[in-house]
């Protein structure tokens, strides 16, 4: 009887690690060209700021937050899934989406190794470069000459915020202007956040 389940719990594992180092590799190649040298920008710390606070202090996952998050559903109010911007590279290269835990831990373990390997300006560079901002909105640069008409480094502080904000609400195919007004709200409070990221970064 124990034979079966001992081999079946080796294949499961055995799955695990194989499907944990195609997605390493497939990281690893989006990782190309990632620039590693040149200092956080605006843009980067406007999104620390909305997406993850602590993104400078924690190895993949934010302990923190997800304690918050148990807390918010014991407690039955709403909550969220506490994924910090490594984890949100980390399914957004893998495209692994399934609303399951073992897709949460999954993330985490993924996240956890992506930090051993790779630096956090990669890792948001990465991000950011992979990101979905909206209907056939993938990666910033063309975000940027989607939404505004002009190439990313042509973009002045207020446009690099509301391309932040819409991170969090992505832009659909046809923009109304509810959408609108809500992104810029929340760009308006990117730029408030700006000075608190930078003081947590020091």
């Amino acid at each position: 009887m124990d034979q079966p389940k001992n081999g079946q719990l080796i294949r499961n594992l055995k799955n695990f690690f194989i499907c944990l180092n195609y997605d390493l590799f497939e990281i690893s190649k989006k990782m190309n060209n990632i620039d590693n040298f040149s200092e956080f920008n605006d843009f980067e710390f406007l999104v620390m700021s909305l997406e993850d606070r602590r993104y400078l202090k924690h190895c993949g996952y934010d302990f923190k937050a997800c304690l918050r998050e148990v807390f918010k559903m014991i407690s039955m109010r709403k909550h969220g899934g506490a994924s910090t911007i490594d984890m949100q590279m980390v399914r957004t290269i893998t495209d692994f989406r399934d609303l399951t835990l073992y897709r949460k831990l999954y993330e985490i373990i993924l996240s956890v190794l992506v930090n051993y390997k790779f630096s956090k300006k990669q890792i948001i560079r990465c991000y950011l470069k992979n990101a979905f901002f909206g209907t056939r909105l993938y990666g910033y640069e063309v975000a940027a000459s989607e939404t505004f008409n002009k190439n990313f480094e042509c973009l002045d502080y207020y446009e690099k915020a509301f391309l932040a904000a819409m991170l969090l609400r992505p832009k659909p195919l046809r923009c109304n202007e509810r959408w609108r007004q809500s992104v810029i709200s929340r760009a308006m409070y990117a730029q408030r956040m700006r000075a608190f990221v930078k003081q947590s970064k020091n």
